[in-house]
């Protein structure tokens, strides 16, 4: 068996040097399904070995099928992708893993076709196009007349998109494009707009800028989420979804990995009461998006070592919010440096300035404050 699988190597590999010097319509590239046992192997072998396909993928019907193309079809087509998407060995083994059943498709009656309608209808430089496909390779395997286009349509429709908004969005989650309309998108969108008393506009900027949210359950995890800010809060729709409407993310977040222990730590460490905490988050909802390790609590370290004052730093911060979203190193450290130098006086007045100053104003500012400086004895 091994000298025969070995022999039936050899062939293959010569045929695979034909193939590329000569193509007839029904070659590997394009080609006809082969049962040989020993093509089978070598197929499962570079599935396996080359491109790192699991075993559990080739039990799949489809990834069965592929595996009887003819020697050297699967070799070729993943040569074609390769190229026409300018991939990585390592990007074109992903799409490979993720998806084995796209070498099923032919390049020249499928792929072609369907790589150039994506680029022409969602307006994608090269760059942009691999991405998608990177991302979502699975799309591949959809029929563009009766799959993709009208979903397009009717994405455009229901949000007012132009052409180049549809296209941010879709590249943004192209993933969009897997859900049914009737069973999917049309019930999820009528409800998130109902859920939220959204206007058409409103609905269209929340989806535009989360559109992963048309993919989520509204029973298992957006009704959830909601309900639970509600009642952790104490707020009504209105503000629930004024906070959505500022940072559409909060639905993206776990409530026992993120939610919850976001709002125990900013209450705990700002020593807020309730009514505080729902008025502090309802400033800056983005502080969701934040990481407790990594931002907030070395953010208020710094204000407090800077001020030498807890309390005062927490009154700082308790009053503007918006001092937690401002870069440490790059704005906060560098200018509190700054000031030091020019030997201004460091208050709360002058780190509101810090976070809150755009580059122009802040060098104005301390060109000002030095100014009004005693002189030097």
């Amino acid at each position: 068996l091994t000298s025969s699988l070995y022999s039936s190597r050899e062939t293959c590999s010569s045929q695979r040097n034909q193939y590329r010097n000569y193509r007839p319509s029904w070659s590997s590239l394009f080609g006809r399904p082969a049962t040989d046992a020993s093509t089978v192997a070598i197929n499962k072998e570079f599935l396996i070995k080359d491109m790192g396909v699991s075993e559990n993928k080739l039990k799949n019907p489809r990834t069965r099928l592929i595996m009887t193309k003819e020697c050297g079809v699967l070799e070729e087509r993943v040569d074609w992708l390769r190229e026409r998407l300018e991939l990585k060995e390592n990007e074109i083994k992903k799409i490979t893993r993720r998806n084995p059943d796209i070498l099923d498709l032919r390049p020249d009656t499928n792929l072609a076709a369907k790589l150039d309608y994506f680029q022409t209808r969602l307006l994608l430089d090269d760059e942009s196009l691999r991405k998608i496909i990177l991302r979502n390779p699975q799309i591949l395997r959809r029929n563009t007349l009766d799959g993709i286009e009208p979903k397009l349509k009717w994405l455009q429709q229901r949000l007012d998109l132009d052409d180049e908004a549809l296209s941010k969005m879709i590249q943004r989650f192209p993933a969009i494009l897997e859900n049914s309309i009737a069973d999917k998108l049309k019930p999820t969108l009528d409800w998130i707009q109902h859920r939220l008393g959204l206007s058409d506009s409103g609905l269209s900027k929340i989806i535009q800028r989360m559109p992963n949210l048309s993919s989520c359950c509204v029973d298992t995890n957006l009704g959830l989420k909601l309900d639970w800010l509600q009642q952790r809060l104490d707020l009504d729709c209105a503000a629930v979804s004024g906070m959505i409407q500022q940072y559409p993310s909060i639905l993206g977040c776990s409530i026992p990995d993120k939610l919850a222990p976001t709002l125990d730590w900013i209450q705990k460490r700002l020593s807020l009461t309730d009514d505080a905490l729902a008025k502090f988050v309802q400033r800056l909802p983005a502080l969701f998006g934040y990481s407790v390790d990594g931002n907030l609590e070395p953010t208020l370290n710094f204000y407090i070592e800077a001020l030498g004052d807890k309390s005062e730093a927490l009154n700082l911060l308790t009053q503007n919010p918006v001092l937690f979203g401002v870069s440490l190193e790059k704005r906060l450290k560098p200018r509190l440096e700054e000031a030091r130098i020019a030997g201004l006086d460091i208050d709360a007045g002058c780190l509101s300035r810090i976070g809150k100053y755009t580059n122009k104003q802040w060098i104005a500012s301390v060109d000002f404050q030095t100014r009004q400086l005693p002189p030097e004895q």
